[in-house]
């Protein structure tokens, strides 16, 4: 195996612990899903929706990271983020590469939305925890094309039949 291989392999293995860590928190915030006043919650709540965002954020980006290794193990030009999505959209890993973009400005307006507009506030926190599945079929997607295209072994990671997206289809 190449040493750039092993490096998406090993993308791969920290992307899976990064998915359970989003798991997790999402698990930990669904008490907060139906919170109406977010001005009004306690700090043990607050904890728990940021943790959820940057494990949201961080999944995201690293997935970002990961999309772009793979192009260039597959030889696409990588300088413009916008020819990588255009590729993981022709390999069916991503739907719709604008639609991952209107992911990554869901992401970007919750870090920089501040408390005071409480009912933007709950409108991108909302889409980002519906987000959540989708996020997990892409991951889903690229494992299984590393998996098939590379014959990595990566047995302990997830395939596309998600326990997580199973369970969540309500987030949606």
């Amino acid at each position: 195996m190449t040493e750039h291989l092993q490096l998406i392999a090993k993308q791969l293995t920290h992307l899976q612990r990064m998915r359970e860590y989003l798991a997790y928190s999402v698990e930990r915030c669904k008490d907060i899903l139906s919170v109406e006043n977010w001005q009004g919650l306690s700090l043990e709540q607050h904890e728990k929706l940021a943790a959820f965002r940057v494990r949201f954020s961080e999944f995201q980006e690293h997935m970002g990271k990961t999309m772009r290794a793979v192009s260039i193990e597959e030889e696409v030009e990588v300088e413009r983020f916008g020819a990588v999505l255009a590729f993981m959209e022709k390999l069916s890993i991503l739907d719709s590469a604008e639609r991952w973009k209107i992911l990554r400005e869901i992401r970007n307006a919750l870090n920089h939305e501040y408390e005071e507009d409480s009912e933007r506030l709950t409108q991108i926190i909302s889409e980002m925890f519906r987000a959540v599945p989708e996020l997990f079929m892409i991951h889903a997607k690229l494992v299984a094309f590393c998996r098939e295209a590379y014959k990595l072994d990566l047995s302990p990671l997830v395939n596309s039949s998600s326990t997580f997206v199973k369970k969540n289809k309500k987030l949606r």
